[in-house]
């Protein structure tokens, strides 16, 4: 299971592509801080209705209402009202700003798993997937378990963290060996990453890098701009403009593709050191618009790729992803050093693991992987370069967090006459 952790700034922000191709989604809040989660689950709400998508904001605790203190206008009745009292959902959903509904708990439940196990659940998931709009609910720990919803993701929201094998609420452990997916982990600060000693600095490759201007750890790989309209898999920020991010810059959920065949690993080569983080700036549904802004990304951010990752219904999505990193840390000290240059604008960018990208070729020095890599971007390929033990290079292309995440980008590949392979990034410490 990937983890995807992301801080209270960040979310509402990234919960319109997070919940993009999902109609039923559970908010669960693992902390004794009720406010804290309460002000997030209205965030995102509002988030999501402000893109254009209808939200009905649902309170599902049931023995002590949560989320009415923060609601513009909450009548009597509420969602226990429409199940056991038959009145309609029309009637209790009170409209708080455009596109956005929210229902209170209404009359207090005798027996509250009534409630959550109530069978209504799957025609009301039916006709908001039918109508294409979002059914959001705040559900308490304990109750997963036993409300009858198939839910379509699970955000946790814990100040402190929360890890899928946790036993501090069982509820939600559970809800996920049941197979409700965890789309993400909303947390004050990110766990520390568990790969260690951080990356130290190392030869280069032998391929000019661009002047330095800010002062981040540095990359232990960097990337060679190539895109083509068949491909959209990478480009090297060759520009030398500044933009700022867009407000929808965000992460996407991982794709339902078949996942694809991951070679590679720890034992692949000795002495070699995962590259597993990096930060995503920016996601666009048109290609066009992810290459534009990438391009104008400042160098400091290198490597950078656009990833393709079809996303169900909403087709395929294209990922700004910058940086690749040994520890989280390093990605997000590249991350802070690109809002404090105005490059990016806050709350825009996320921290991401990132571990699978395509091999095209593994060369045997570094000059011999640059002449491939200039070879495809003459072909419209996109790829980077990063080092390998016995001064070898590796040739990839793309960043993903599973490996059924990368099968567009492979699909594309393919298009473009190439059979790539799934490895881990993987890079050396010099």
């Amino acid at each position: 299971m990937t983890l995807r952790e992301v801080t209270p700034a960040h979310f509402p922000n990234l919960a319109v592509t997070f919940f993009a191709d999902r109609s039923i989604i559970a908010l669960t809040p693992a902390t004794n801080d009720e406010p804290w989660a309460v002000d997030i689950a209205w965030a995102a709400a509002r988030a999501v209705a402000r893109s254009g998508r209808r939200v009905g904001l649902v309170d599902l605790s049931l023995e002590r209402p949560a989320l009415q203190g923060r609601a513009r206008d909450v009548g009597e009745e509420g969602i226990v009202d429409a199940f056991v009292f038959g009145a309609s959902l029309g009637h209790v959903a009170r409209e708080q700003e455009q596109d956005l509904y929210f229902i209170p708990v209404g009359t207090a439940p005798t027996k509250p798993e009534e409630i959550w196990a109530n069978p209504r659940w799957q025609r009301l998931a039916r006709g908001f997937r039918q109508e294409g709009a979002l059914l959001l609910l705040f559900v308490p720990p304990h109750a997963l378990p036993r409300l009858a919803a198939e839910l379509e993701g699970l955000v946790v929201l814990s100040p402190v963290g929360y890890l899928p094998d946790s036993p501090t609420f069982p509820g939600i452990g559970e809800r996920l060996r049941r197979g409700t997916p965890l789309l993400a982990v909303v947390c004050n600060q990110p766990a520390p990453p568990r790969i260690t000693p951080p990356p130290q600095p190392r030869r280069s490759l032998g391929v000019p890098r661009p002047r330095r201007r800010l002062v981040v750890r540095p990359p232990v790989a960097w990337a060679v701009s190539a895109l083509g309209a068949a491909t959209l898999l990478g480009v090297w920020l060759a520009g030398r403009g500044e933009s700022r991010a867009p407000s929808g810059a965000a992460a996407l959920p991982a794709s339902s593709a078949s996942p694809a065949r991951v070679e590679g690993g720890a034992q692949e080569a000795a002495g070699a050191d995962s590259l597993f983080y990096s930060v995503q700036v920016a996601a666009f549904n048109q290609p066009d618009q992810a290459l534009a802004y990438a391009t104008n990304v400042p160098p400091e951010a290198n490597p950078a790729t656009v990833s393709a990752v079809r996303l169900g219904r909403q087709g395929l999505w294209y990922r700004v992803i910058v940086g690749a990193f040994a520890t989280a840390a390093g990605a997000d000290s590249l991350l802070r050093a690109l809002w404090s240059e105005g490059a990016v604008e806050r709350p825009s960018g996320t921290i991401l693991r990132t571990p699978h990208a395509y091999l095209i070729e593994r060369q045997g020095s570094p000059q011999a992987a640059a002449e491939r890599v200039e070879g495809l971007r003459r072909r419209g390929i996109a790829a980077y370069i990063v080092s390998a033990p016995e001064g070898a290079a590796q040739v990839l292309a793309g960043a993903f967090e599973a490996p059924d995440q990368a099968a567009a980008a492979d699909s594309l590949l393919r298009l473009a006459g190439f059979r790539a392979t799934l490895v881990q990034r993987m890079g050396i410490r010099r």
